[in-house]
């Protein structure tokens, strides 16, 4: 039996980071703000991506990178989620991972948009990037998950299986390739941007440990009811940290 131990950590990212040992991730998955919502701070669903200025949003950015590289391990990788508007900006950021592809989400519910008089932003732009060499790629050629592009439509209220929780809440199907594809069971899997906990139900799931991060005490509270938090799994150890 593996066991599995799941660390949730209510607190800033940009604290918790440097706290964590160098060197001791598998795998990062992460989900940061996008700097595109709605700049009024006094906005509940967009305070967290509230920043005085792009270049305030890109120095939080590289800072939060670094720490990532810091605690992965060597020949280990990361997947980024970004924004279209800012790709640009992205891949002449200056950080210390090397990119290895931008992948993409293809968002099925964005096609229903309220415009008719402009392209819809209807794909989000995923960065793989790599802390030295490639030695854990676990896709499968036969269910297509070696493609750079993955079409999943995103959790909705009414979804019973993918019901969303967070305004920004990715695919836990597309979340689960990701952890598959770029780790093994018993890695360590880090999310410093944890939201509603898609990567730790996953990772659960999965048999991998998970450390996740989320600032919005609203949204741990969510992901410890997604996932029986404390519950009587013989195999599993849960840990919660209040930074």
């Amino acid at each position: 039996m593996v066991m599995i131990k799941l660390t949730l950590i209510e607190g800033d990212a940009l604290k918790v980071l440097p706290t964590l040992p160098s060197e001791s991730v598998d795998l990062i998955i992460a989900d940061p703000p996008f700097f595109v919502l709605k700049q009024d701070p006094n906005l509940e669903s967009a305070e967290w991506d509230y920043f005085k200025d792009l270049n305030e949003f890109l120095e939080f950015t590289k800072k939060w990178l670094r720490e990532c590289y810091r605690v992965l391990k060597n020949n280990s990788q990361m997947y980024v989620f970004w924004s279209q508007k800012w790709q640009k900006e992205f891949w002449n950021l200056d950080q210390p991972f090397e990119i290895k592809r931008m992948l993409i989400w293809d968002n099925p519910c964005k096609t229903k948009g309220f415009t008719s008089k402009m392209y819809l932003w209807n794909y989000t732009p995923i960065f793989f990037l790599s802390k030295g060499d490639i030695v854990k790629f676990n896709a499968s050629f036969t269910k297509k998950e070696n493609v750079d592009v993955f079409r999943f439509p995103a959790p909705q209220p009414n979804f019973k299986k993918d019901k969303q929780f967070h305004p920004c809440q990715k695919p836990y199907e597309l979340i689960k390739i990701l952890i598959k594809n770029s780790s093994n069971e018993g890695d360590t899997v880090l999310d410093p941007f944890l939201g509603s906990g898609t990567t730790m139900k996953a990772c659960l799931e999965l048999k991998r440990n998970c450390i996740g991060i989320e600032i919005n005490p609203k949204y741990v509270e969510i992901t410890k009811k997604r996932l029986n938090w404390g519950s009587s799994l013989g195999n599993v150890i849960f840990e919660f940290k209040k930074f």
